[in-house]
């Protein structure tokens, strides 16, 4: 009897054993599961922001894979970062559609949405703003409402812009700069209030003047760019003549120029054939002025139809006229 206790016991004991590893295994097991629940991953399109005990450690989890404490020590947020959202902003826009922000604000108010130029004209603008979120910590934790605080941003800086500028700029060659002065005040206002959100492109869509008055600022544009083609064919023109002038004028001096020293060695070679001629006459001056007059004589009457000699056999005798053919 005593040794069938015995071996009970021992059979006891040993179960307990067992039982007491497998429950450390067990825990072990779970305490592995509970650690690996530390590792998380950040996709390429985001970033992510850390916090640990409720604090931020990091402002900037970049894409990979990284350990931290697990939870519910520590929390991860991840914000997509290259996704690319756009806004419309109508509220300068007259929109008869049912619901339509115009059609709210009429409805509220009485009065139709616009706004001035700097010469007090009225102008419609419709903006479509394409921005990302690229800072994770100020979109998780800065101000709240973005998309409203986005909006009332753009009105004001539309407003500011159009202000300052009459209408025929508005509505033609200041168009370019509009947007680009638009999207660079956007982006300050918004850096300014830490929303951690970068605007890629701002579009102007629409702006023109009020449909009731549509035509006259369409006489009031076609007249401008008739203008503008008129001036630019009269500058054409001119430029064209001015270069033909002074073609012509370099010509000229060109030929004038060749005339010139055409006569001057002209002048030198008689001048030269000259003294040479006066240096042998210095030597035999009877010779070399009979044999002047003969050249003259030969090219002289070389050039004659008809030639006359008067010849006389007397002094004191009448002369005998002949002629030569």
């Amino acid at each position: 009897m005593n040794q069938e206790q015995n071996n009970i016991a021992e059979e006891l004991k040993s179960s307990a054993r067992q039982a007491r590893r497998f429950v450390k295994w067990v825990l072990l097991a779970l305490i592995v599961i509970y650690l690996a629940t530390g590792f998380f991953t950040v996709r390429t399109n985001e970033l992510g922001v850390l916090e640990v005990m409720g604090k931020v450690v990091d402002r900037q989890v970049l894409p990979g894979l990284h350990y931290t404490y697990p939870p519910p020590f520590s929390r991860v947020y991840k914000v997509p970062v290259r996704k690319s959202e756009s806004l419309v902003v109508d509220d300068f826009f007259q929109d008869p559609a049912a619901g339509s922000r115009s059609s709210v604000f009429y409805d509220l108010t009485g009065l139709e949405s616009y706004a001035l130029s700097g010469d007090n004209n009225t102008v419609e603008v419709k903006v479509v703003l394409h921005y990302r979120s690229t800072d994770p910590f100020q979109a998780l934790f800065g101000v709240a409402q973005k998309e409203i605080l986005l909006r009332d941003i753009v009105c004001r800086e539309i407003i500011h812009l159009l202000a300052v500028r009459p209408i025929d700029l508005v509505l033609t060659r200041d168009r370019e700069a509009i947007g680009q002065a638009l999207q660079t005040g956007i982006q300050e206002k918004l850096d300014h209030n830490r929303t951690g959100i970068t605007v890629d492109r701002v579009d102007i869509q629409e702006i023109r003047p009020p449909v009731v008055v549509q035509d006259f600022f369409d006489d009031v544009i076609n007249a401008q760019i008739d203008r503008k083609q008129m001036e630019s064919q009269a500058q054409s023109y001119a430029t064209a003549e001015v270069s033909r002038a002074r073609a012509e004028g370099d010509r000229l001096e060109r030929e004038a120029s060749a005339y010139a020293n055409q006569v001057v060695e002209a002048a030198t070679g008689e001048s030269e054939r000259f003294l040479q001629q006066l240096e042998e006459y210095r030597k035999v001056p009877a010779i070399t002025r009979k044999r002047l007059y003969l050249e003259f004589a030969r090219e002289t009457l070389g050039r004659l139809k008809n030639i006359y000699l008067v010849d006389r056999e007397d002094e004191t005798a009448p002369a005998r006229l002949r002629i030569l053919p």
